[in-house]
């Protein structure tokens, strides 16, 4: 009796439960990881799983083309700048991590901040479409992945990216943001583990998507985020992804690190009052780094972006496109410089800013840096910041 009674208890509670199971598993949204496996073995060279029905010649030679620049990043950039920069991380740090302008270059996350947890990159770029790779006709793979080398090679050889380059694609097979985040992840020894994309709720909450609410945003694309850059040609459903990742070959109890790509403008006009902003306080303490950001952050036109940082972070790491003095003793920071700065990069980022922190390079004694950080100046002088509390 006691038995049958058990029993149909828990038959009772299972039905109960299930739409609340339901309702919890539409939440957290579709995981696209067989896609992200996927890209990961044929553009980001991660293993040798070449699944049926894509061409293993063509992977093959992507790979061989791809693997010396991916070892010329680590021995050139990473395996100099992580010891460097681990030298002046403090201990304690915020391990959560916020890169603005930072697309394609989860790569210089990963060095600058190992430890990370979780780390969120923002760029004009969109995340991508993960599915399409698998669909596409032999001629068309061969061209994509051509045209990935070109472009990721690029960055590894020079540790810069070219919006040419980078604008390309924002259109057909190749998930852009997306097979950046997963040859970052293959270079430095990790997996995927899961891939959701999502939407920003007004209150800064994230909302992942659903098969059913992806299907239903397929017919709309996404439009440019800036003037100078260009509409994409799938779903606004992937412009943000989330991208969660652990070691490679660890078991499933081993610490996964969480990355976010979301595709957003960082100017005041859209910035100010967005849910992207909402979600970013929610943060509380950050790291931060930022690198090739084309000055815009000297500018006023991105001052809220800038103030944000500067409320919220406790390390930053920096070429010359970051902080300014000025802001930066504003608001209780300190500044230590490395390498050589003369100039500005752009020719029209000169006047007063670009003085002004050539005089705070003037100030302090030289110290020399082993390494390009981002732009190198107007004399081709390799240069970094660290910023911290003046506190501490």
């Amino acid at each position: 009796m006691q038995r049958w009674y058990i029993s149909i208890t828990v038959f009772l509670m299972s039905i109960i439960l299930l739409p609340l199971r339901t309702t919890r598993a539409a939440e957290r949204g579709y995981n696209f990881i067989d896609e992200a496996r996927l890209i990961y073995t044929v553009a980001a060279c991660g293993d040798d799983n070449v699944p049926a029905g894509i061409d293993p010649t063509a992977v093959a030679r992507h790979c061989a083309r791809l693997k010396p620049d991916m070892e010329r990043y680590r021995r050139e950039f990473a395996d100099r700048a992580g010891p460097f920069i681990a030298k002046l991380r403090p201990a304690h740090i915020p391990r959560t991590v916020v890169y603005p302008f930072g697309g394609t270059d989860v790569f210089a996350a990963l060095v600058t901040y190992p430890d990370a947890r979780e780390i969120t990159t923002i760029s004009l770029e969109s995340a991508g479409d993960p599915r399409r790779l698998r669909k596409a006709a032999p001629a068309q793979m061969r061209m994509a992945l051509d045209t990935f080398s070109t472009t990721l090679g690029y960055l590894l050889r020079t540790n810069d990216s070219s919006n040419t380059n980078v604008r390309v694609l924002e259109r057909g097979i190749m998930p852009n943001q997306l097979s950046f985040a997963l040859s970052a992840i293959a270079l430095f020894g990790y997996e995927p583990v899961s891939l959701k994309y999502f939407r920003i709720n007004p209150d800064g909450s994230l909302h992942y998507f659903t098969l059913d609410e992806i299907a239903s945003l397929e017919p709309t694309t996404g439009t440019r985020l800036a003037p100078w850059w260009v509409d994409t040609d799938f779903s606004v459903a992937f412009r943000n992804m989330e991208l969660t990742f652990r070691a490679r070959g660890a078991n499933r109890n081993y610490a996964t690190v969480v990355y976010r790509h979301i595709a957003a403008n960082l100017c005041n006009a859209d910035f100010a009052a967005s849910p992207l902003r909402a979600h970013l306080e929610k943060k509380a303490k950050i790291s931060v780094l930022t690198k090739a950001a084309s000055y815009l952050l000297w500018r006023d036109d991105f001052s809220v972006v800038r103030n944000y940082l500067l409320s919220h972070m406790e390390f930053m790491v920096s070429d010359s496109t970051g902080i300014l003095p000025r802001h930066a003793k504003a608001a209780g920071f300190t500044q230590a410089v490395y390498g050589r700065f003369y100039g500005a990069f752009l020719d029209n980022e000169g006047g007063a800013d670009a003085a002004e922190l050539r005089a705070l390079w003037q100030s302090q004694p030289y110290r020399p840096l082993p390494f390009r950080y981002g732009y190198s100046d107007t004399r081709g002088a390799s240069h970094l910041m660290i910023m911290l509390p003046a506190k501490k």
